[in-house]
């Protein structure tokens, strides 16, 4: 858990965590970007001292994804609407949260793994719940809105 807080930090601070624009990136790994992200805009690269990070917005959907210096994946986190969820992780949320509306949802994926931080609001409370791609759900934070 620990270690998806420090990926949702790092991606939620991008450029103040001992960061600078890229200067000479590897060119393979750029070109892969753009052969992989043909309709990606709003590019902006960054380096770290171990990883590249990239951030950009494709099809409404803002985007970072972290690559190791030699061009592999190390993660990605996306963050977008209801829309693009999966229909059958949105079914789970809607049947054991049926009074709750989907805020936004931040997207978590490493080699092997895909998380979901899905945020739930009502009138009176925020809730943060993780999905696994298999639709187990475990509440991450609780917060009551201010009245």
């Amino acid at each position: 858990m620990k270690k998806i807080l420090f990926i949702l930090y790092l991606a939620a601070t991008g450029p103040t965590v001992s960061a600078h624009p890229v200067r000479d990136i590897n060119e393979k790994i750029v070109r892969n970007f753009k052969e992989t992200y043909p309709d990606a805009v709003q590019v902006s690269w960054m380096e770290f001292p171990e990883t590249y990070a990239v951030y950009f917005v494709e099809g409404g959907i803002k985007v970072n994804i972290i690559f190791n210096k030699d061009g592999s994946f190390v993660s990605s986190l996306r963050y977008y609407k209801e829309d693009y969820l999966p229909y059958y992780l949105l079914a789970e949320i809607r049947k054991k949260y049926p009074l709750k509306k989907v805020y936004s949802i931040t997207e978590l994926t490493s080699p092997g793994t895909i998380s979901y931080f899905v945020k739930l609001e009502d009138a009176k409370a925020w809730l943060t719940i993780k999905l696994d791609s298999e639709g187990n759900i475990n509440v991450v934070e609780k917060l009551n809105k201010a009245l």
